[in-house]
């Protein structure tokens, strides 16, 4: 953790928008718990307020790439949302005018704290979820006229089907001791994934459009308004090239289950019909003269294809001695794999492919 000392010099590099600097000697500073991966803190100073972060820069070390996506999209959805509700991130500048502030080895950004707008862990009614498809959908809309070949890939292969289960096999060679107690879920993954790895392959031929996608598009991600209404999508350090199963899946995989993720009880997993059907309402009812008639067409892989990624993900971390993600037992990300197994049964189920 970052003392107050440290965060006061790396405010000196900042200004206020009226271009005198920050007073770093009438600021407070506020951690914010949000999120897994960066610092962040909540800046109050005598005008305004910001939202410092501490770049992760383990987890993102091309910071030069991450932010001039971000710098992209937050200025093209800025002239996009002129004269509508919606709103983006505004970054600060540096004195030198540079997207962030690099000092030694840390990385750090501001953005303006928007104080009128509030964020959600979880729904509360079914307008909330159509509110959040609508959200997403728009914010995929406007950025429909950038190329995504002009921004960085922040993390390769985030969302590859292929790729992750290279990984678990790597893993699984590597921790053969472990093997016997998976037998069965690796099975299950073995058999979904054949089911599932076409919505990648027509990604890759090109029968899938790549757009610019936000990639993490959980409910948590989306700022609201006091009327309920989603008025600003966030954490825009995933916005990439992809395709936008990823975020329709990513969204239902998290919003749908009426369980955590970590749920040991299989038989407590349902998934909320209303909740799939209010989000889909809300992003289909807002991608009409954009959206391909294949796009639409592959939208039923999309919740239970994020769903086996995660899965996936979870074992190959498991039998890899849990190095990725935090646990508070030693089997938990086993529980989370299996608990994202029966997630993408049910969604397999509900919708077959075939």
């Amino acid at each position: 953790m970052n003392s107050d000392q440290n965060i006061k010099e790396v405010l000196s590099y900042y200004p206020i928008p009226t271009s005198y600097p920050i007073p770093t000697r009438s600021v407070t500073i506020e951690p914010v718990k949000t999120g897994l991966i960066h610092n962040s803190y909540k800046i109050h100073s005598k005008n305004d307020k910001y939202f410092l972060q501490q770049i992760n820069t383990d987890v993102f070390n091309g910071v030069a790439g991450l932010m001039n996506n971000i710098a992209l999209v937050t200025n093209t959805l800025s002239e996009s949302y002129k004269n509508s509700p919606f709103e983006t991130l505004q970054i600060l500048r540096t004195n030198e005018g540079e997207l962030y502030k690099q000092t030694d080895n840390e990385a750090w950004r501001i953005y303006l704290f928007k104080d009128h707008l509030f964020g959600y862990d979880t729904p509360t009614n079914r307008e909330m979820v159509k509110e959040a498809g609508i959200a997403f959908a728009r914010f995929v809309k406007s950025l429909s006229a950038v190329d995504p070949s002009l921004l960085s890939v922040t993390i390769p292969d985030f969302h590859s089907m292929e790729y992750r289960l290279f990984q678990l096999r790597e893993a699984s060679e590597n921790r053969s001791s472990l093997l016997s107690g998976v037998r069965v879920l690796k099975d299950q993954i073995d058999h979904y994934s054949q089911l599932l790895l076409p919505l990648e392959y027509a990604m890759k031929n090109g029968e899938l459009p790549v757009r610019v996608t936000h990639n993490d598009s959980k409910f948590n991600n989306l700022l609201f308004d006091e009327d309920g209404k989603a008025r600003c999508v966030v954490d825009l350090d995933t916005v990439m090239p992809g395709i936008i199963h990823f975020d329709v899946g990513d969204c239902l995989r998290t919003l749908t289950p009426t369980t955590a993720e970590d749920e040991s009880d299989l038989e407590k997993i349902e998934l909320r019909a209303d909740y799939q059907g209010a989000f889909l309402e809300g992003y289909t009812g807002n991608a009409s003269g954009w959206l391909t008639a294949e796009e639409f067409n592959y939208l039923p892989y999309a919740a239970p294809y994020m769903a086996l990624i995660m899965g996936i993900r979870f074992l190959t971390d498991h039998l890899n001695g849990n190095v990725y993600y935090s646990i508070d037992y030693p089997e938990h990300n086993l529980v989370r794999a299996k608990n994202q197994a029966e997630v993408t049964r049910q969604f397999l189920d509900r919708f077959p492919l075939s």
